[in-house]
């Protein structure tokens, strides 16, 4: 039996319920992202600054050559990063909003299901569901009773 971290189960009292959390999710997904591409925008400047000043580096010293300009650790998984680069930073912010990029996306095909669902069943639609989410998304819906 294998055991996968990242499922949760959720009850709602209708699809309309279960729509109005996926809408939520929806927005406060793109709040977000709208910060995080904020963020990125204000470090592109400086990260596009301290690339050209790592190629001129490189050019001076000769590729291949490692030169220790953060310090950075990892514990069990967890990477820690003192005094970032700001290459460091604007990657981390890239591989988070792609992430969440990609969750939108996914939350929005299922609302859209739920929205044909709640308009074919109308009333009936309204019946207690139990969901299985996945790292926050839908992905099993259980109609409990009619």
């Amino acid at each position: 039996m294998s055991i996968t971290p990242d499922l949760e189960i959720m009850i709602f009292n209708g699809v309309k319920e279960l729509l109005n959390y996926v809408n939520n999710q929806i927005s406060d997904l793109e709040k977000r992202i709208k910060e995080i591409e904020g963020m990125m925008g204000d470090l592109k400047v400086k990260a596009d600054k301290y690339m050209a000043l790592m190629q001129m580096i490189e050019e001076i010293v000769g590729k291949g050559q490692q030169l220790p300009l953060s310090a950075a650790i990892e514990l069990t998984g967890l990477k820690i990063i003192f005094d970032p680069r700001p290459i460091d930073e604007y990657e981390a912010l890239d591989e988070s909003r792609k992430a969440m990029v990609d969750r939108l996306s996914a939350l929005t095909k299922v609302r859209d299901i739920l929205d044909v669902i709640s308009k074919k069943l109308g009333d009936k639609a309204e019946v207690p569901i139990l969901v299985e989410l996945k790292m926050g998304i839908p992905i099993k819906v259980i109609f409990r009773s009619w």
